[in-house]
């Protein structure tokens, strides 16, 4: 497992360390009107419930929570694996600190942050006990982890027979080190949140909450576009997490 780790997390470096922000950039499900309203009042609710000193942004790539977030907390901190992504955007985000470092082997000290958000990071991660106590550790008391799009195990879990037979003679994301950084997208089922839940509250979160929805995306077009279409109504006829392509999480370290 250890080493499986290291590959994933070194497939994550190259890929992420070569790609242009514009390339980044142009994922609609990320980068929309919609998700900023949502990340908006999410990390707003986090400063209210926890304070608005400092927030810390793990796996931030060219800064999409970091743009929300200079509004609401007052000292902004960001990490990557990529230091290539933090050179490219650094100079749009003066008053942010930067490291370069693994998510699981934070560079803070502990009590450290009243908000620490994971945005699309838990995907890239082979597992994610280590991630949770590391972000345990740096949160103040009361402190609030968001994390947020990351692939759903109760709708992946029907759409990965669709996968594993469109790309059964090919890589889904383009070639093995693309798939590999893509881990929980190709390799499982999608992330059971449920099973996230319970990590965290052995942990010694409280308060959790999983919210699971529907992907937004317009760019899709064939048979993609049918399918979404199809899942959008039965979003509106069902209350179902099997019907839900992604998740988030909001918890926060007691007292």
């Amino acid at each position: 497992m250890e080493d499986l780790n290291k590959i994933v997390k070194a497939s994550n470096r190259e890929v992420y360390n070569n790609l242009s922000i514009e390339e980044y950039n142009k994922n609609e499900s990320l980068f929309n009107e919609d998700r900023k309203k949502i990340y908006r009042e999410t990390l707003s609710f986090c400063s209210e419930k926890s304070g608005n000193e400092s927030h810390l942004d793990i796996g931030t790539g060219t800064g999409n929570i970091l743009r929300i977030s200079q509004g609401i907390f007052k000292r902004l901190y960001a990490i990557d694996i990529s230091e290539n992504i933090l050179i490219k955007i650094r100079e749009s985000f003066p008053e942010v600190n930067f490291v370069a470092a693994d998510a699981e082997n934070l560079p803070f000290k502990d009590n450290s942050f009243n908000c620490v958000t994971a945005n699309a990071l838990l995907h890239h991660l082979v597992s994610h006990e280590k991630l949770f106590k590391e972000i345990f550790r740096v949160l103040k008391p009361e402190g609030a982890i968001y994390t947020d799009h990351d692939p759903n195990y109760f709708f992946n879990r029907f759409y990965r027979l669709f996968y594993k037979f469109k790309y059964r003679k090919k890589h889904g994301f383009g070639n093995l080190t693309n798939d590999l950084a893509e881990y929980h997208n190709v390799f499982s089922p999608g992330i059971n949140p449920e099973e996230l839940s319970e990590i965290m509250k052995k942990i010694g979160f409280v308060d959790v909450k999983i919210k699971y929805r529907l992907t937004e995306r317009t760019t899709w077009k064939g048979s993609a576009k049918f399918a979404f279409t199809i899942l959008k109504h039965l979003n509106k006829m069902f209350d179902a997490k099997s019907f839900r392509t992604h998740f988030s999480i909001i918890a926060f370290k007691e007292r």
